[in-house]
């Protein structure tokens, strides 16, 4: 689990959101007020904001709107949830019976991290590599 999860608040621009998954090499970013999550905006949900999308290359135009684009307006705002004493079992199954890349993690009703498909490959990979396995 990624803790402290990345988040902006339901108004930030979509340029802040773009800028946090590139800075940071993700693909989720939760939206949260006071700690509380509002929704979740995938790389997915950016690509299908931006005009041209499927060319790579955001025109001046779209890139000007981004600035006034709202995390709210692109992001899914039901998102399913783990808590922070789920199995991982349980986790994982939420993750692949529903093809989500992602599941915030929350605790009395406040973000406190982010599960995700790669956090799973890490434990992979740790557990594989025990000698003992």
């Amino acid at each position: 689990m990624t803790e402290p999860a990345v988040s902006v608040g339901p108004t930030s621009p979509l340029r802040d959101v773009i800028q946090l998954m590139e800075t940071n090499n993700i693909r989720h970013v939760a939206v949260a007020d006071s700690g509380r999550l509002l929704g979740l905006i995938s790389h997915r949900d950016v690509l299908r904001s931006q005009e041209g999308s499927l060319s790579g290359a955001l025109s001046t135009e779209q890139a000007h709107m981004n600035r006034w684009i709202e995390a709210r307006w692109v992001m899914t705002k039901e998102v399913r949830t783990v808590y922070p004493d789920t199995p991982a079992l349980e986790a994982a199954l939420t993750l692949r019976s529903h093809a989500y890349g992602c599941v915030p993690v929350v605790e009395q009703g406040q973000l406190v991290g982010m599960l995700t498909d790669s956090d799973f490959v890490e434990y992979a990979i740790q557990e594989l590599s025990d000698p003992g396995v």
